[in-house]
């Protein structure tokens, strides 16, 4: 299985105790990882569930066999399995996690658990029609929603990329060169930068543009609501 390091708050490795035997079966180190598909690196959201594991490396470096347990002094903030690393979020708010193998104990990484995102919403009008002296469209609104809030959604992102383009390709933009946005949000769940559709000068005039949104959970599903388009449509 493919692993990524976490990188930001969630720290890549910690030295363990002082035991710096050459014996090549012997772990001095504890590297801590998230496995591909955990998403954003050192989040959990309200309700998911994301997946901690890590290796031992002897004096050389090198990988060598060991099990480990895990362990949170956070436990009104996440769920821990000890034995399988899954952990996930109770409440808003930052978690120190800890691996152990045997007598060799990692440092402390730091996990944020942050407010589930129910859905991802077009905002009215979902569809524009533009004249033909118009350049671009108006902002492209789209909304991380929750159901039942358990704080601002600021700081999330998400996606706008033109998937079709009528008749001709590559004949508009997102805000003026780009074909996938990532956009942030405020606490509102909105894009904090406008996003708009833009003639490309020079390119064959479009008919019309279909801009897809999409979002992720930091574990890396699809939060729903993804997949929508908004159409934009240029007279002649």
């Amino acid at each position: 299985m493919k692993r990524t390091h976490l990188t930001g708050l969630l720290l890549a490795a910690a030295l363990g105790c002082s035991n710096l035997s050459g014996d090549s079966s012997t772990p001095v180190v504890i590297d801590v990882f998230a496995v591909a598909g955990s998403g954003i690196s050192g989040q959990v959201e309200i309700g998911d569930t994301a997946t901690m594991t890590a290796r031992a490396l002897n004096a050389q470096g090198d990988s060598v066999a060991a099990t480990f347990t895990w362990g949170t002094p956070d436990t009104g903030i996440v769920f821990l399995d000890p034995q399988t690393g899954r952990i996930s979020g109770k409440v808003p708010g930052t978690a120190k996690v800890q691996a152990r193998s045997g007598s060799l104990i990692s440092d402390f990484v730091t996990l944020t658990v942050v407010p589930m995102a129910d859905s991802l919403v077009l905002i009215p009008p979902d569809s524009a029609r533009l004249l033909s002296v118009d350049t671009a469209s108006a902002p492209l609104v789209a909304e991380m929603d929750s159901i039942n809030p358990t704080g601002p959604l600021s700081g999330r992102r998400i996606v706008y990329e033109i998937t079709q383009f009528f008749p001709a390709a590559d004949s508009a933009s997102l805000n003026g060169g780009l074909f996938v946005l990532n956009a942030t949000t405020t606490a509102t769940g909105q894009p904090s930068v406008p996003v708009f559709v833009r003639k490309i000068s020079g390119r064959p005039h479009p008919d019309s543009v279909y801009v897809e949104i999409r979002s992720y959970r930091p574990s890396g599903v699809l939060i729903p609501g993804s997949g929508q388009a908004f159409i934009v449509r240029f007279d002649p």
